[in-house]
């Protein structure tokens, strides 16, 4: 019973102690400055997601240039299709004012890329090569070798796939305007050329992707998983971007793929206005 009792006074004592420290609180109340308190609350309620996403980095789109040839290099390590793949793409893009392109693309995903390009015919076999042709005349696909073959695709969007691989696409989708945030890290020299770093942060780039107003870029932002930091250059006279490199998670359509890929891309050349013909090859070209 005594302890019973002890255990009463002991209660009592801690809820007076804590009433008069809350009184005493409050009436000091006025003359305290409990801002910094407030501020550390403040920041740890912060979620990450409304962290400053970096500076507006400054860039001209490709589609301004009259005229380019550009590197594109994708790795992946994936499933294509479903199935599990590891490899890579190499494309070599070419444009002229004269409202020509050419595609060249190798490397170990090729075959199963050709072979959604070109149909049942080209699926028979494994080309090293394949040159996507877009001349007013329309769009052809080009298998060089011992027996060159031309193929004119009836359906419009059967060469999108590698279309999507052009420079310009790619950097619509990766340094759109709501996506081009980052720091800048110095004046460089790449390739001869004077640009300008930047580093794009990959959760600020994953987060304003997902919510862009462009249509291609949040589509392409809401099926990734994770987005590493990227480089960009850009020249620093003309404002457009020279190179970049960068590694996502995730989907990505245009090749039917999910996993890990990496993107590189290489200006060669600007407004070089380089001459685009046909093979002649695609003098009779098959149309499946």
């Amino acid at each position: 019973m005594k302890t019973k009792n002890q255990f009463i006074a002991v209660g009592f004592t801690i809820v007076m102690l804590g009433a008069i420290l809350f009184v005493a609180i409050n009436a000091l109340a006025p003359s305290l400055d409990l801002s910094p308190l407030q501020a550390l609350q403040s920041a740890t309620a912060t979620p990450a997601s409304t962290a400053p996403q970096g500076d507006v980095i400054p860039i001209k789109p490709l589609t301004e240039l009259k005229s380019l040839s550009a590197t594109v290099n994708l790795g992946v390590n994936g499933l294509l299709d479903g199935k599990r793949t590891q490899g890579d793409l190499k494309a070599i893009v070419t444009t002229n004012d004269e409202d020509k392109s050419q595609i060249s693309v190798s490397g170990s995903l090729l075959g199963p890329i050709a072979a959604q390009i070109g149909g049942s015919l080209v699926g028979l076999f494994t080309p090293k090569q394949a040159d996507v042709f877009k001349v007013p005349q329309g769009t052809f696909v080009s298998i060089p070798g011992f027996l060159p073959i031309c193929i004119k695709p009836n359906a419009p969007e059967a060469t999108e796939a590698l279309e999507e691989l052009s420079p310009s696409e790619l950097m619509t989708m990766l340094t759109n305007n709501d996506v081009a945030r980052g720091k800048f890290v110095g004046n460089e020299t790449l390739n001869g050329v004077a640009v300008k770093h930047y580093v794009i942060n990959g959760d600020a780039f994953l987060q304003a992707a997902q919510k862009s107003s462009n249509d291609r870029v949040k589509t392409f932002g809401q099926a990734l998983w994770s987005a590493e930091d990227a480089d960009l250059y850009i020249d620093a006279q003309g404002g457009h971007a020279v190179a970049f490199r960068g590694s996502y998670s995730g989907e990505f359509e245009p090749l039917k793929f999910q996993g890990d890929f990496d993107v590189a891309i290489d200006l060669t050349s600007v407004n070089q206005n380089t001459p685009i013909n046909l093979p002649s090859s695609c003098n009779n070209p098959i149309t499946p």
